[in-house]
């Protein structure tokens, strides 16, 4: 079943200090729409749903864990950890959906891919009290797939936030997404 997703500023799933979703209506071909407060502007995120056996049929094992799962790689060992293009974008690995541009990586020194600002839209956040600590999970706004954490109040960058990704969630893309993509911190 397609549906749309139309945020308010009433709380009634907790994303984010900046997102909530109060009402679901049937529209056809579009799946998640948000607002956010202080913006007049409605995202569009193309929402892909599919069971366990769906995805562990398409991601290899370690991404399926991070991705469904809500796993980590070891730090250090991500494919983009080290990987600094000029230009292109990140994508979910599970499902495509535009995350982050080239621009908005840095090198934070924390052993895991760092972006300092996401696409508009493209991320949800969670409150995550695992591991006896609170921290704020950041996942695919189209798939719910995990991505990583965001930090914030660091100081590495003029947004103060770092999200640390998982190499295995992400896909580098060359070029710029589909359509142009304005970006925005995440909390």
């Amino acid at each position: 079943a397609v549906r749309a997703v139309v945020a308010t500023n009433a709380l009634s799933r907790q994303i984010n200090s900046r997102c909530s979703v109060s009402k679901s209506i049937k529209l056809p071909g579009l799946v998640q729409s948000r607002k956010f407060r202080g913006s007049s502007t409605i995202v569009m995120v193309q929402r892909v749903e599919k069971s366990d056996t769906e995805w562990a049929k398409e991601l290899d094992k370690t991404s399926f864990q991070v991705l469904r799962k809500k796993g980590t790689e070891p730090a250090g060992t991500g494919e983009y950890d080290k990987f600094f293009p000029k230009e292109g974008h990140f994508v979910c690995k599970g499902c495509g959906n535009p995350l982050y541009s080239a621009e908005s990586k840095f090198n934070s020194g924390c052993g895991w891919p760092a972006f300092d600002k996401c696409y508009k839209g493209a991320l949800i956040t969670e409150t995550d009290v695992t591991f006896g600590m609170k921290r704020v999970e950041i996942m695919c706004g189209a798939c719910d797939g995990h991505l990583g954490h965001v930090f914030e109040n660091e100081g590495f960058s003029p947004t103060m936030e770092r999200h640390c990704v998982n190499s295995v969630s992400v896909l580098y893309k060359d070029g710029p997404p589909p359509t142009p993509l304005e970006e925005e911190k995440c909390t």
